[in-house]
């Protein structure tokens, strides 16, 4: 959403980070060098509580790990459907295609997350392909298994 009242925040220990994002199986597979790379093109922002960080139905550019803080997601059908915590991510749809958000997000306490963009994951590829490569790869086994999950609940076989 490009929110002006993000700021820059205070200074994550990159350890801190790529201890943080071993633990999120999009980033399963990464070389320590990779993790560094990751984090080189992502942004390290802070929010405050309160702030809406998309809306459902608005366009999706960025993925988002929850730092520290808290997010709840929520739907206009459903209201709050989830409150995220440390270490997990949302948004990563919006990587990998140009749909419409499925959820707001908002900040429920002062948050810090890494946030990447589809651009920089563009930039990624340049810098560490074979991170790009596993993020990517992840990225669609997770989506693949959401949808499988979804099918299931539904009754649907295929």
């Amino acid at each position: 959403m490009g929110s002006s009242m993000e700021r820059t925040a205070p200074k994550f220990p990159v350890s801190r980070i790529i201890g943080i994002l071993k633990k999120i199986p999009i980033f399963k597979g990464l070389a320590d060098e990779e993790y560094v790379a990751l984090i080189d093109v992502c942004h390290v922002a802070q929010y405050p509580a309160g702030e809406i960080l998309f809306e459902e139905g608005g366009p999706g550019h960025d993925m988002y790990v929850l730092l520290a803080g808290a997010v709840e997601i929520t739907t206009q059908k459903a209201g709050p459907i989830y409150t995220m915590k440390p270490g997990e991510i949302f948004g990563e749809i919006a990587v990998v295609s140009h749909v419409h958000r499925t959820a707001t997000a908002v900040v429920t306490e002062d948050s810090s997350f890494l946030r990447l963009s589809r651009d920089e994951l563009d930039l990624l590829i340049g810098k560490a392909p074979r991170a790009s490569y596993w993020i990517m790869r992840n990225i669609a086994q997770t989506l693949a298994e959401r949808l499988m999950n979804t099918d299931e609940r539904l009754g649907v076989h295929t």
